[in-house]
């Protein structure tokens, strides 16, 4: 899904709206995504106006009918759609989040009349207000629905279909069902794996207050998570906010890939672009000539290219100190300066995306566990944790095949909302009916959803505003009841607006926007990752450099090696400055640092702190 919607490798598809709504695509928002831009480029709609069809009909906010829906219409609708020869359609109705009756009928006669499309209905996928973003995140799953229905098929043809289960971008799994009527909730599944493995890791050593660093070739992606996973319920897909329930993840451009080189102006500057898989870092020996991050590593000794996936395969060090050269004779400087120079520019940019996470969202990264993962994670790990003020660092075992390892972790989940237009300043709000029936149809999706199992844990959470606002916080919401109503979450909201925005106002009237349930079940057992055949390689002692060029003795381990030791003799061996190695991944422990290992678990810390 992702790869299709990024390369628009997508078929045929349209879009059903109420008639005079027919360019809601077009107009968007009309936000500015760079503000001082002389031309911006909107990117294209996925369904294009010449396949929108405006329907002749429309309901009022309160659900009355200002003009009919007519069996007519309905037949003209169909007979435009066959004209089409489209393979899916979007149907996206005027105030429909609410009041669905005309979506509803227009989507039993369509489904009737051309049972080949494959149609989505913004009141099934996403009954929330907004309605441009209802209607993008409506056209997305359309659009790449025949696309995961053809996946769907030839995977089910070649597995057991009880086996089978699929990662959602929530940070869940979902039942091949679910995912083939609304796939648009896999299309950011990837780097949340890796998150549910790294809270999974914190949560065995007691951290609950966590902030990931998951480093890979090509690029970086931060999280933070208070307590609980961070969700956020609209993503931006290639420049389409959409409203999907996601964990919150943060990306930028700096991975072990990233390319060094000189601008205009003779500054260095590391990525976003980057040497990719092919060729890859010129250490790797496949012809790549740029220098990388990963090159950088290898220059100052930090990277070991012996010891490289677990000594399988051998790092060209030449190579590598080639590629950093040709950056450093117009420089001035030494190979090693320039090196440090690289890692330095490529620290700075994800300290940028932690501060985003943490410093504008009111935490204080002092407050956290770091948990790195991802090949290149531990490489940076400490280092960002010490200019942050982050005092721990958890590196899972096998920390760059843990989004793997998470996905084995993750509960099976479904995600509902529903809109609920409720002052909380009214005489018993939160036991009014219209709250209750929402409430209790949400449960009953759930237990559809989850196979109607005794073990289901539901989360409840609300968006409130003050009245007045056009933008939402979320807050948790604590049943009382027996779910006839809620504990009043008014104190929680004011709380969650002042650490957002600066400010609060107890006098003012909130309103509740959109009711929301999490609904998960747990899973039965945890998989294991033992090792218990793995001695790994005795300990070495070698020359690297740290924070600066002079280069330092350092301990170079294997974490098998130090696996396999007693718990006082692993400590002994965990003090910078010292080079963990293993498999998946290479840790690195400056000056200054010291760790233990508890559950398999790296715990990194400064020896102050």
């Amino acid at each position: 899904a992702t790869t299709a919607l990024l390369e628009r490798a997508l078929p045929a598809a349209a879009l059903v709206t109420t008639a005079g709504f027919e360019d809601l695509l077009y107009i968007g928002r009309q936000a500015r995504p760079d503000l001082y831009a002389l031309t911006v480029e909107k990117p294209a709609p996925l369904i294009p106006r010449e396949r929108t069809i405006g329907a002749r009909e429309r309901l009022d906010a309160q659900g009355v009918a200002l003009e009919p829906l007519t069996e007519a219409e309905i037949a003209r609708v169909i007979t435009a759609l066959r004209d089409m020869q489209v393979e899916a359609v979007a149907l996206c109705l005027l105030h429909a989040y609410a009041h669905p009756a005309h979506e509803r009928a227009l989507a039993q006669a369509i489904r009737a009349a051309l049972p080949e499309l494959f149609v989505t209905a913004s009141h099934e996928l996403v009954p929330a207000p907004g309605e441009v973003e209802r209607a993008q995140t409506t056209s997305t799953n359309a659009a790449i629905g025949p696309v995961m229905s053809r996946y769907m098929k030839n995977l089910m043809s070649r597995v057991q279909p009880k086996t089978l289960e699929i990662f959602l971008s929530s940070g869940g799994v979902g039942a091949v069902e679910q995912v083939a009527q609304a796939p648009i909730h896999t299309v950011l599944s990837g780097p949340a794996g890796g998150v549910v493995g790294a809270l999974e890791a914190a949560r065995t050593l007691g951290e609950a207050r966590v902030i990931t660093l998951d480093m890979g070739g090509t690029s970086t992606d931060v999280s933070l998570h208070d307590g609980a996973p961070s969700l956020r319920e609209e993503a931006d897909l290639d420049g389409v906010r959409v409203l999907v329930p996601t964990l919150d993840i943060f990306t930028v451009g700096a991975g072990g890939g990233s390319l060094a080189r000189l601008d205009a102006g003779g500054a260095l500057k590391v990525g976003p672009a980057s040497a990719g898989a092919d060729p890859g870092p010129a250490c790797y020996g496949r012809g790549g000539e740029g220098a990388t991050v990963t090159d950088a590593h290898v220059v100052l000794g930090r990277l070991r290219p012996e010891r490289f996936l677990g000594g399988a395969r051998a790092l060209d060090a030449e190579a590598a100190r080639r590629a950093v050269a040709a950056l450093a004779a117009p420089l001035g400087l030494s190979v090693e300066e320039v090196a440090l120079g690289i890692l330095q520019i490529a620290d700075a940019a994800m300290g940028r995306a932690i501060k985003v996470i943490s410093l504008e969202r009111g935490h204080d990264p002092g407050d956290f566990a770091m948990v790195s993962f991802g090949g290149a994670g531990g490489l940076h790990a400490c280092r960002l944790a010490e200019a942050l003020g982050i005092p721990r660092v958890v590196v899972p075992r096998h920390p760059g095949l843990l989004s793997a390892w998470g996905m084995l972790h993750a509960p099976r989940a479904t995600h509902l909302s529903r809109a609920v237009l409720l002052r909380l300043d009214t005489t018993d709000a939160l036991d009014a009916e219209a709250l209750r029936e929402a409430a209790e149809r949400l449960r009953a999706e759930a237990a559809d959803a989850l196979d109607h199992h005794p073990n289901i844990k539901h989360a409840w959470s609300a968006e409130l505003r003050y009245l007045g606002q056009s933008f939402t916080c979320r807050v948790p919401l604590t049943p009382r009841d027996a779910l006839a109503a809620f504990e009043d979450p008014a104190d929680a909201f004011a709380q969650a607006h002042a650490r957002q925005y600066g400010w609060r106002d107890d006098a003012r009237p909130i309103e509740l926007v959109t009711l929301r349930l999490v609904a998960t079940l747990p899973r039965p057992h945890t998989p294991s990752r033992d090792d218990a055949t793995a001695q790994g390689q005795p300990p070495e002692t070698v020359l690297a450099c740290f924070h600066d060029s002079a280069p330092l003795p350092t301990a170079l381990l294997d974490r098998a090696w130090i696996d396999a030791q007693p718990a006082e003799t692993q400590q002994e061996m965990l003090i910078g400055p010292a080079i963990i190695t293993e498999y998946s991944g290479t840790t690195i422990l400056p000056p200054g640092w010291r760790g233990e290992v508890r559950a398999g678990h790296m715990l990194l810390r400064k020896e102050d702190v």
